[in-house]
């Protein structure tokens, strides 16, 4: 709970900053809202950790084994930067590049699910 508090305070911080920036310099207001997402990452950086160990936990209490797992942490990883990027895309007014940005994320997560696809059709006797 207090995480969340964190991360809204300085979200609001960055806000009234980026304001401010965006009136004297639209693009050091761009490179600082991309600096600022990275800051909220950093903050999140343990909580991401404790659900990637919990992942690892599941799966291997489901008789899952760790190489299944690097598909899914490069699913969430493209999901993550493909979002992030999208949106800053928009911030600045270029919605037909976000759009863009989540058809390659939509692709390259597809991409990264290619092993569970495959162990998924391989238990279900297809592969």
């Amino acid at each position: 709970m207090e995480l969340i508090f964190q991360a809204c305070a300085f979200a609001l911080v960055c806000l009234i900053v980026l304001t401010f920036l965006n009136q004297h310099s639209p693009h050091t207001a761009a490179l600082a809202g991309l600096a600022a997402c990275v800051g909220l990452l950093i903050l999140l950086a343990p909580q991401l950790y404790q659900l990637m160990d919990f992942c690892r936990r599941l799966a291997l209490g489901a008789g899952l084994d760790g190489a299944l797992l690097a598909p899914l942490y490069k699913g969430i990883g493209v999901a993550l930067c493909a979002r992030l990027t999208a949106e800053l895309c928009r911030d600045q007014g270029q919605r037909a590049l976000a759009a863009k940005v989540e058809l390659c994320g939509a692709v390259c997560g597809l991409i990264c699910a290619l092993p569970l696809l495959q162990r998924a059709l391989s238990l279900a006797g297809v592969g």
